[in-house]
């Protein structure tokens, strides 16, 4: 994937994190306290899946997939990114609009930080496996 440098709607940051797409994939094998939480519709165009391993009341590993815009990918990435270490809470975090701010996300674009939201909180409410 690659977006044009010279393309305005989009931050460095975003460009970087979708053309990399750090933390994209699936967590591999049976892991205790394995949880996913998914929010969002294809059909709708915007879709995000998280997937995370908690130890110890915090966010061990954290991965995502992703289907939309590419600010929609890059918010996916820093979450499941910066979502490493930090407690194992649904409520509070991640916050859309620092998200946008971080990523310079035009303002049209936060409904679909709030699927991205919602998917982590999802995933951090989800049962643990065993």
């Amino acid at each position: 994937m690659s977006l044009q440098a010279g393309l305005p709607e989009y931050s460095s940051e975003v460009r970087r994190r979708f053309e990399r797409a750090p933390r994209l994939g699936h967590l591999v094998g049976k892991l205790p306290g394995r949880v996913s939480g998914a929010a969002g519709d294809v059909r709708q165009g915007v879709r995000v899946v998280f997937e995370a391993r908690l130890a110890e009341g915090r966010v061990a590993e954290c991965r995502f997939r992703a289907y939309g815009c590419p600010h929609v990918i890059a918010a996916a990435s820093w979450v499941a990114e910066h979502a490493e270490g930090r407690p194992a809470d649904p409520a509070g975090w991640p916050d859309v609009h620092q998200l946008a701010r971080l990523l310079q996300v035009p303002p049209h674009k936060l409904g679909s930080l709030l699927v991205v939201q919602d998917a982590f909180r999802a995933c951090m409410a989800a049962p643990r496996e065993a």
